[in-house]
């Protein structure tokens, strides 16, 4: 009797495990997955091959179709949808939301540092908010695995503005060239860099010669940064220099996550 009751018992345990999860209100999700639920699971699909079982991601047709993007980008994190995946048939990439943006799901490459190219600018006051661009060109170094524009404005204050995801350690490299008249490059430049609008720190380098018109500087900060806040830079010149110059599109600030 009791060999009996184990039987029957495995045999039950294997309906369960053949059968199909659903987390929705949907009584019959594979005939409709447009409905409004959030979260969906499915452990088999009813068009699959003989003998074949997977696992089935919910499927949106191209990048454009991925809920909140463009004009319906959250401005705060959806804290209940992070990790939320789907599936984009145009490219074949999975991708993983963040609760605030899109990313590549399963993308081999570094995740914790951000390149961007800064847009010309001229002052003729001594310093300048550097403007920077949110442009992904990955052929030429500049992506954004750490979402410091994504889901950013791209006029009025957040073009200047790097907002931070993650807690933590961050190394700010910033490479700019200059130019500006002749004997403009007697005193020292440099930048300062503010979170939240407050000034954290300044540096002054004097600026090297590049190519007889050019002239550039290399500067590195390191600063702990908090989930929301957000960094701006400025050039300053020292005391007595310079007012009047322009920074260039030649230009760099590349941010590194570190801890």
């Amino acid at each position: 009797m009791m060999k009996k009751n184990i039987y029957l018992l495995f045999i039950f345990l294997l309906n369960i495990c053949s059968a199909q999860i659903n987390f929705t209100t949907l009584t019959n999700p594979d005939s409709n997955a447009n409905g409004s639920d959030q979260v969906m699971l499915y452990i088999t699909n009813a068009s699959e091959a003989t003998g074949v079982k997977g696992f089935g991601l919910p499927a949106v047709d191209t990048e454009m179709d991925l809920p909140f993007t463009g004009s319906n980008a959250p401005s705060a994190r959806i804290e209940n949808l992070r990790g939320m995946l789907l599936f984009v048939k145009s490219t074949g990439q999975t991708m993983v939301f963040d609760g605030l943006a899109w990313s590549k799901a399963f993308e081999v490459e570094s995740d914790n540092i951000s390149r961007f190219q800064i847009n010309s600018v001229s002052t003729t006051s001594g310093s300048t908010l550097l403007p920077i661009n949110s442009l992904i060109d990955k052929p030429n170094f500049l992506a954004d695995p750490l979402k410091l524009k994504t889901n950013v404005g791209t006029t009025g204050a957040n073009i200047n503005r790097l907002y931070i995801r993650q807690t933590g350690l961050y190394r700010i490299n910033l490479n700019l060239t200059f130019t500006g008249p002749a004997g403009t490059f007697s005193n020292r430049l440099g930048a300062g860099l503010f979170v939240n609008d407050a000034l954290r720190c300044q540096l002054l380098e004097n600026t090297v010669n590049f190519d007889g018109t050019n002239r550039k500087i290399n500067l590195d900060f390191s600063v702990y940064m908090v989930q929301g806040q957000y960094i701006t830079l400025e050039t300053v010149s020292e005391i007595g220099g310079t007012v009047s110059y322009t920074v260039t599109n030649n230009s760099y600030v590349t941010v590194e996550k570190v801890l």
